[in-house]
């Protein structure tokens, strides 16, 4: 095919509307149309209305304009955006809630009248059977999203008519299950990579990337390690440019489609508003000289950070100095986070509008593309959702917990950590490696490793951690503090509350229980 494969602008074909009108299609509507599926171009067309659930719709509250871009601000890592999941309390007729649940259901939903009607065009068979194993990709996907939040909920997999509704939830297990088996054969129809037309599609990569991350959520360690391990197995790297900030350049536009990127949104248009960097990253807001951004960096995040001799600022043999916080410390902080005085876009972070765009005083700058910016929210960089740095520790992570640990366990830790160092592994002396085989210490280590090189980017990954951990009950009551106010004091910026007996789940929609009835879809515990 040829064509460029860029989500933004292919919302714009005749398939796919830019309004809400398409993502709310009805039995009958073109893709329900039998007509419509005639030729491989309309089954193209269909696809792309289902990739285009993963690009920006517009709203803010969109599934992932804010979900995936702002769920740090569900965490003790920032915030700005989510302050009901801080403050506990969400309930069944939180609007957030029921936008994400109705959101994803949506985009099943176009992956569903897809898969029911593919069979129908003519077309070459391997292009058929691609495009299923892209469309159960993206189902899963999203159906991942529905599992770490809501836990079990109700398994569709055909559009369904409105006297057809009345689906029960099935088990968080099952839903574990189902998304594992479809990625699996997915995997086997999906190729290793594409050619420059084709980017941004789901690829073997992508599927085994997705099943790993969903078995080591759920717990099913020995399963996630060997998904983890075919990945690694299929030439990915993690990124240098021998700046010494890789870490924080793999994001950035000229560095697109290098080879430590899985799966990423694309966009190819300098002038591409996007809403969630103009309204959900503070950044954008300094730089314009607007009020308040929606992401906005908590203390115990910049705390995260070791020291370079690989201690922890706790640690009273480390070399942290509290009066100046940003020295000696993991080179990822001063790539994640901004503070007053640092540079961006050629000035310093300083003056009121410096001050109004975080009530914390730091900033997120991983995401925030510098170079290019035409104007606000105006960017054209593509949209990470996958790395190879996240399956290096799933590795690590899911054979640490099985017992199975062994020097390639190190190896995977320490590949992710030398590059923050701008070396490599066998680099010893260069950064501080990781040597100890103590289970409890390396869960810690490991622990700690997915929240500094994970943090702020677009996905859940806090917000799953602290959850599967078991730690939301500690981390997210207390005091949220910010950085040091003009008389040396940590500010305060809110107070966090977490019941354990509850927020571990979300709330069903209320709507979604009146419709069908509490018989059939009933709540989570503690709504």
């Amino acid at each position: 095919m040829k064509k460029i494969f860029i989500l933004y602008t292919l919302l714009a074909i005749g398939v796919i509307s830019c309004n809400d009108d398409f993502l709310d299609v009805a039995p009958g509507d073109k893709l329900t149309d039998v007509s419509f599926w005639k030729t491989e171009k309309e089954a193209f067309d269909a696809l792309t209305a289902a990739y285009a659930t993963f690009a920006e719709r517009g709203s803010v509250w969109s599934t992932m304009n804010t979900y995936l871009f702002a769920a740090g601000t569900m965490t003790d890592d920032a915030t700005g955006t989510y302050n009901g999941f801080q403050n506990g309390s969400i309930g069944a007729t939180d609007s957030n809630v029921g936008n994400i649940y109705k959101e994803l259901y949506t985009s099943i939903r176009i992956c569903n009248v897809f898969l029911a009607n593919i069979d129908r065009p003519e077309m070459d068979e391997n292009l058929r059977a691609r495009f299923i194993a892209e469309a159960r990709f993206i189902r899963a996907y999203h159906y991942s999203i529905l599992r770490n939040n809501w836990g079990g909920v109700p398994l569709v997999t055909t559009p369904l008519g409105t006297d057809e509704l009345g689906v029960p939830r099935s088990t968080a297990a099952e839903i574990t299950a189902f998304i594992s088996s479809e990625l699996t054969e997915a995997a086997e129809d999906l190729p290793t990579s594409y050619g420059a037309s084709d980017l941004g599609r789901a690829t073997k990569g992508a599927a085994l990337t997705l099943k790993a991350r969903t078995l080591l959520y759920a717990g099913n360690y020995p399963e996630a390690a060997t998904a983890a391990q075919d990945v690694m197995a299929l030439g990915y790297d993690l990124f240098q440019d021998g700046t010494g900030e890789g870490y924080l350049n793999l994001h950035q536009k000229p560095n697109e489609d290098n080879v430590e990127v899985i799966f990423s949104v694309r966009y190819n248009n300098p002038d591409t508003f996007h809403y969630y960097l103009a309204r959900v990253y503070a950044n954008n807001h300094v730089i314009a000289g607007n009020e308040t951004g929606a992401v906005k960096i908590a203390q115990s995040f910049v705390d995260a950070f070791e020291t370079t001799d690989g201690k922890a600022i706790n640690d009273a043999t480390s070399i942290f100095d509290p009066n100046n916080e940003f020295n000696n410390r993991d080179p990822r902080l001063n790539m994640a986070v901004f503070k007053k005085g640092d540079m961006l876009s050629g000035s310093p972070l300083t003056g009121p509008s410096v001050d109004a765009a975080s009530n914390t005083g730091y900033y997120a700058r991983k995401l925030i593309q510098d170079a290019g910016y035409t104007g606000w929210g105006r960017y054209d960089r593509d949209i990470i959702l996958m790395r190879y740095a996240e399956v290096l520790l799933i590795f690590a992570e899911a054979n640490i917990e099985s017992g199975s640990i062994n020097q390639s366990v190190l190896d995977a830790i320490n590949d992710v950590r030398a590059r923050a160092y701008n070396t490599t592994r066998t680099g010893v002396g260069n950064y501080p490696a990781i040597t100890t085989t103590s289970q409890s210490e390396l869960r810690e280590i490991v622990r700690r490793e997915r929240r500094v090189e994970l943090g702020m980017e677009h996905g859940d990954f806090r917000l799953n951690d602290i959850r599967r951990w078991k730690i939301a009950e500690t981390v997210l009551n207390g005091e949220m503090k910010g950085a040091k106010d003009a008389a040396g004091d940590y500010r305060f910026i809110r107070d966090l509350s977490f019941d354990a007996s509850k927020h571990y789940l979300w709330p069903i929609p209320q709507h979604e229980i009146d419709l069908v009835g509490p018989d059939i879809l009933d709540q989570n515990p503690g709504y």
